[in-house]
């Protein structure tokens, strides 16, 4: 039985717009991240999904909230949250990117790996709720792009906010079927 994932990073927030480090930190969607979410909820309105699910942060909460729009269940996890850059929150999203650093422990964060196979074990779990189904999922750049890069090694490439691409799960394997692309 196969599961499909729909998964779609949260749309624009203040932080990102300020060129921030959110990691397990948050910061509201803006105005423009709203509506990408809402002209994503128009480019999903036809699939039959069985259920969503997000990060238990606020930004991927309401992405997915508004996707949703009440015509389906939804469900908030924890292991679906961005990767953790410890004390580096808050800071210029320079530090990250001047660096080629893959472990934020020091930092009182995690590694993109520690992070990456939390993600992948709640999608393999979710995949046992939803055999030979659609699921949306909602959740953040670096940990999706850590997924993508650990199901093909060439991509490591960033996510832009609001954009999608599908995982399946079948017999608690996943397997990449579309690389992420901007439907909106």
């Amino acid at each position: 039985m196969r599961t499909i994932f729909y998964v779609v990073r949260h749309g624009q927030t203040l932080f990102n717009v300020k060129g921030i480090i959110q990691g397990f930190s948050d910061s509201p969607l803006t105005q423009e991240g709203l509506e990408q979410a809402q002209k994503m909820a128009e480019k999903l309105k036809a699939e039959d999904f069985c259920f969503g699910a997000s990060s238990t942060s606020e930004r991927a909460r309401d992405t997915l909230l508004t996707i949703v729009q009440d015509r389906f269940p939804v469900a908030f996890y924890k292991d679906l949250k961005e990767i953790g850059f410890g004390n580096l929150e808050g800071d210029s999203i320079t530090k990250l990117l001047d660096t080629k650093r893959t472990d934020w422990t020091e930092f009182g964060g995690e590694t993109f790996s520690q992070a990456a196979s939390r993600m992948e074990k709640r999608l393999v779990a979710l995949s046992e709720k939803a055999s030979n189904q659609k699921v949306l999922v909602v959740s953040h750049g670096s940990v999706i792009r850590e997924v993508l890069h650990d199901l093909d090694a060439s991509y490591y490439d960033v996510m832009p906010n609001c954009s999608m691409c599908k995982i399946a799960c079948e017999d608690g394997k996943l397997s990449l079927l579309s690389l992420p692309e901007v439907l909106i």
